[in-house]
C-alpha cells in the first residue's frame, strides 16, 4: 500500500479520532491516489472528500460532485463507498455495459445528494454511524462549512486534522518513495534535455520551453520552471526572457513538477564553456554544504540541528557571511511536505522522512549558486534519491 496506514491508525488512536476528513487536492490525492479535477479547476469552491474510519485499510468514502465522480475508478488506495453530488447526466443504453461502466452507472444512478454537505454529512455517518470525534481538515474548506457541518452533525464533535494528515505524511512509504524518486527524475532527465541545447544565442524562453515539454512528454506536469541565465537569476521568480546565452554564462535551475501526484524540487547551474572562478568557489561551498546534510542527517535530529549542521559546512568551505531563512523541506504530495530545515524547528527527523535539502546563493550583478536534492533519512544512512551529478555542469 501507498499509504502509511501503521502510522494513520496510530495517530487517530493516540487521539480518540474515529473518523478523519479530507479537504484538500494534496490529502485526497494521498489518501486515495485520486488527481481530482474538481479541487484543480476550483481550488477556493471546489468540494471533494474522503471519509476514512479507525480501519483505514476497509476504504475511504470519496465524496465529490457527480460530473467527476468517475474518478473513483482511478484510485489506488481501496475505495469501500463512491458518492456524488449535484446534477450531472450520464445517459443509459439499451445494452449491456462494461465492468467498469457498470460500476460508474450504479454510483451515477444515486440522485439522493443535492450538495457537497448533505453528502458529506451522509459519509461522516456512515463512517462512525454512533457519533464520536471527527477530524476534518480545516485548510480547504471555509469556516463557513465547517460550521454548518457541525450543526448537522449534532452527535459528533468535530476537530481540526491538518497537522494530523501532515504528521502522517512525514514517513514516506517505499510506494512513495518510488514516486518521490520517479519524480525527480522526470526533473533530472528534463535538466539533461535543457542542457542539450545550451549553446550561444539560446534564450531563456527557449530553454524553459524545453524544460516543459520534457516533463510532459514524461507525463508529468511543470509546476515552476525558474531557469535563468547568468545575473538574471537574483531575481528568478520572474517570467523568462528573451535573454540570450553567451559563452562563459551560468545557466541557473531551480525546477519542480509532480508526476502521478508527487512533487520534485531540483536545483542545478550549468556554464557555457569554462565557468567563472568566482561561481566555481561559490558552488563548491554549496555543495559543501548540501553534502555535510546527506552524510549526516540522523533519525532524532530535529530540523534546526540539520539546518545549523548545513549552514557551518558552507561557511567552513569558504563562504563564512552565508546567510538562508532555511535549507530544505520535505516534499510528497507536497511540495514542502513536513519536515523544515530552518531555525526553531524542533520536529524531529524519523525513519523515511524525505529531505529536499538545498543550499541556495543570490548576488546581484552576479546571479545565483544552487543545489538541491531529496534523499530519505534511513538508519544505516541516508540514501539520495537523484543520480544527476550533483557537480557544477559544464558544456563545451
Amino acid at each position: 500500500m501507498r499509504v502509511n496506514h501503521e502510522r494513520l491508525q496510530r495517530r487517530l488512536a493516540e487521539y480518540e479520532l474515529d473518523a478523519i476528513v479530507s479537504t484538500t487536492a494534496e490529502n485526497l490525492t494521498y489518501l486515495t491516489g485520486i488527481d481530482s479535477v474538481h479541487l484543480g479547476m476550483f481550488p477556493h469552491s471546489g468540494r471533494a472528500f474522503a471519509v476514512l474510519s479507525q480501519d483505514t485499510t476497509a476504504g475511504s468514502i470519496f465524496v465529490c460532485g457527480r460530473c467527476e465522480v468517475d474518478q473513483f475508478l482511478d484510485a489506488d488506495e481501496a475505495i469501500a463507498e463512491a458518492i456524488g453530488y449535484g446534477p450531472f447526466y450520464r445517459e443509459n443504453p439499451a445494452g449491456a455495459l462494461l465492468h467498469d461502466d457498470q460500476l460508474l452507472q450504479q454510483v451515477n444512478d444515486d440522485s439522493r445528494f443535492d450538495d457537497a454537505l448533505s453528502a458529506l454529512v451522509h459519509a461522516v455517518k456512515k463512517a462512525c454511524p454512533r457519533g464520536g470525534r471527527v477530524a476534518v481538515d480545516e485548510e480547504g474548506v471555509p469556516a463557513a462549512f465547517l460550521e454548518a457541518l457541525t450543526q448537522q452533525l449534532p452527535g459528533w464533535e468535530i476537530v481540526p486534522a491538518a497537522a494530523h494528515l501532515r504528521w502522517v505524511r512525514k514517513v514516506k512509504t517505499p510506494a512513495e518513495l518510488k514516486r518521490v524518486a520517479a519524480a525527480a527524475a522526470a526533473a533530472e532527465n528534463a535538466i539533461r534535455a535543457t542542457v542539450a541545447l545550451m549553446q550561444e544565442g539560446v534564450t531563456e524562453r527557449e530553454l524553459v520551453r524545453e524544460f516543459n515539454r520534457s516533463v510532459a512528454a514524461q507525463g508529468g506536469v511543470p509546476k515552476f520552471t525558474l531557469v535563468r541565465i547568468g545575473a538574471n537569476a537574483v531575481a528568478g521568480q520572474r517570467q523568462p526572457t528573451g535573454t540570450v546565452l553567451r559563452r562563459g554564462q551560468a545557466v541557473w535551475f531551480d525546477v519542480g513538477a509532480v508526476v502521478n501526484g508527487y512533487w520534485c524540487d531540483i536545483a542545478r547551474v550549468a556554464t557555457l564553456g569554462e565557468p567563472d572562478p568566482h561561481m566555481v568557489h561559490l558552488y563548491q561551498a554549496m555543495l559543501a554544504g548540501e553534502q555535510a546534510a546527506i552524510d549526516q542527517a540522523r533519525p532524532g535530529m530535529t530540523g534546526e540541528e540539520l539546518y545549523t549542521l548545513t549552514m557551518d559546512a558552507v561557511r567552513a568551505a569558504g563562504v563564512p557571511d552565508y546567510r538562508r531563512s532555511h535549507v530544505g523541506h520535505g516534499i510528497g504530495v507536497e511540495v514542502y511536505d513536513p519536515v523544515l530545515i530552518r531555525p526553531g524547528y524542533k520536529d524531529e527527523l524519523e525513519p523515511g522522512t524525505v529531505v529536499n535539502i538545498e543550499t541556495p546563493y543570490y548576488e546581484f550583478g552576479f546571479g545565483a549558486a544552487h543545489v538541491e536534492d531529496p534523499f530519505v533519512v534511513e538508519p544505516g544512512g541516508n540514501r539520495l534519491l537523484t543520480t544527476l551529478t550533483r557537480d557544477l555542469i559544464v558544456v563545451d
